[in-house]
């Protein structure tokens, strides 16, 4: 504790002299990179893996996908599509079918033009790995000539196109395979230079870029999982974005709104502390239920959060379109919790302090990610409500990868503070999260149960709208009342980037903002805002 204390206090130091440091006109040591640098420096929490956006889903190079790639066209503030690399599209409500024709000045970074037939390629890619339950509204992709395509679809959909537009385009595969890894080819405002590994991934400007060159020379991206080094970093100048820094160091930097940009969000990730079902302590789910209504979901988000998040509900997630309105968080009652656990058969020992169950003592640990203090912190509580109930926590930091180890399609665990993602717009992700299939555990800690299963399967292979949107509304229900976790809390992000840049657009690290990102330029007088 007096370890943490001493960072905290460090790290006020820190800021403290950085600001004052800013006042000050610039100096630099020998070797030191000037903070004037054309350079925008990025801050990302997953590793960098492929570069190929028809195949990666979920990794830190989808932060470099809007920067490397163009798409056909790209929302604007008010979620109207505008041009990207098409300039033109038009729908036939009567044949269900649109046709988009294409900038004929769009090159990829190797020279060659974007045609038609990279288009069609890289939608069928996408389609197939990536978002599969679209594909069963297309009937077909044509190209009508090199600038012109026409997409076919089986049932009308005039919002198509808002479902498709972040599909990154590449080229189409002519005999030469790209390597997506080490030299990846797109068409957007910057250029693949190098990369380290997994490490860190740098994009230089495309002087042949069709909307014309960035003002930005180049963009380096890191990997930093530790988001408290990240906020440290950002102080220091040795970045420019950091990724949802904690509401404490928000609070200690939102007066300095000159300096940073600052974006809140609510996340779609949801925090749950989720049991081991297949562990005889957590196989009844009367006794995971008597330990969600022990925790107080609400004194996280209003004292460990500081108010900047919500309490979460299920499955899907609190702002899901897929969530059952009907199903609520389970509220705080110990005393209910108290009186499931005696059904179950647990009772306090004579000295009435801890559970006990035919001599055996209630008793578990949770796995929690070390490098996170939010974590942390919550873990703690955990720790602290569940103890008031009588049941005996231990507590487990683990680095991330043995963390997800542990649990992800293994059971080798008891209880893990973990993320699951909410379901926003691909529901085909509660199959690998909840269900096992022949080969392979479910990602949730081996949770397995028939009937989720069934509705699952069910739900993805529906075609009729209104059904597939009750037997998701089922789902929700169910898997809440089975509580093989307790579903927590979903974060507010916050985001933060340096005023060294000046920006024509609201700050956001929003798939559509980071496209954005292409147009800002240093702010060579005073870089550090008016």
């Amino acid at each position: 504790m007096l370890r943490y204390h001493l960072r905290s206090v460090s790290i006020l130091i820190l800021f403290i002299l950085f600001l004052v440091s800013c006042e000050r006109s610039e100096t630099h040591s020998p070797g030191k990179k000037p903070r004037n640098e054309n350079t925008l420096r990025y801050d990302v929490s997953a590793p960098f893996t492929s570069l190929n956006p028809t195949e990666v889903e979920l990794s830190g190079s989808t932060i470099v996908f809007p920067l490397l790639y163009s798409y056909l066209f790209v929302p604007n503030g008010n979620g109207k599509l505008e041009p990207d690399l098409a300039f033109k599209w038009t729908y036939d409500p009567k044949n269900f079918s649109w046709t988009i024709h294409l900038k004929k000045d769009a090159m990829f970074h190797n020279k060659q033009p974007v045609t038609s037939k990279d288009v069609k390629y890289s939608l069928e890619e996408v389609f197939e790995n990536i978002r599969p339950s679209l594909f069963s509204l297309i009937d077909r992709i044509s190209p009508l000539s090199d600038t012109i395509i026409s997409i076919g679809l089986k049932r009308n959909d005039p919002e198509l196109l808002q479902k498709i537009w972040d599909f990154e385009i590449v080229p189409k595969f002519n005999g030469s395979e790209i390597d997506y890894y080490n030299h990846p080819i797109g068409s957007g405002p910057f250029r693949f230079k190098y990369r380290k590994g997994e490490k860190e991934v740098v994009l230089e400007a495309n002087e042949d870029y069709f909307n014309g060159k960035p003002c930005l020379d180049r963009i380096v991206f890191y990997f930093q999982q530790d988001k408290e080094k990240a906020w440290t970093r950002l102080l220091s100048g040795e970045t420019d974005i950091a990724q949802e820094i904690s509401p404490k160091n928000y609070e200690m930097m939102r007066q300095y709104e000159k300096r940073y940009y600052f974006d809140l969000y609510p996340l779609s990730w949801y925090a749950i502390l989720l049991y081991n079902t297949t562990d005889p302590l957590f196989s009844d789910p009367k006794v995971r239920l008597a330990l969600s209504h022990a925790i107080d979901r609400e004194y996280i988000v209003k004292t460990i959060l500081r108010g900047l998040g919500k309490v979460a509900v299920g499955p899907m997630g609190v702002d899901s379109p897929y969530h059952n309105p009907e199903v609520k968080p389970i509220p705080y009652d110990p005393q209910k919790g108290l009186e499931l656990l005696k059904e179950a058969g647990w009772f306090y020992d004579n000295q009435g302090r801890y559970l006990h169950k035919q001599r055996k003592l209630f008793e578990f640990t949770i796995l929690v990610f070390e490098e996170s203090q939010i974590e942390k912190k919550v873990a703690q509580y955990l720790q602290l409500c569940l103890n008031d109930l009588g049941i005996k926590v231990r507590l487990q930091l683990l680095h991330f990868k043995e963390l997800e180890r542990r649990y992800l399609r293994n059971n080798e665990f008891q209880a893990v503070l973990t993320e699951f993602r909410g379901v926003s717009r691909e529901p085909k992700c509660l199959r690998g999260l909840w269900c096992p299939d022949s080969r392979k555990r479910s990602k949730a800690g081996s949770f397995e149960h028939p009937e989720v299963t069934h509705l699952i399967c069910q739900a993805l292979d529906e075609k009729d709208p209104s059904k597939r949107k009750e037997l998701f509304y089922q789902i929700d229900a169910l898997i809440t009342s089975l509580q093989p976790g307790t579903f927590l809390f979903h974060k507010t992000a916050i985001d933060v980037m340096s005023k060294r840049f000046k920006l024509p657009f609201p700050f956001s690290l929003t798939h559509e903002g980071i496209y954005r990102l292409r147009y800002a330029s240093l702010k060579k007088d005073r870089p550090f805002g008016p």
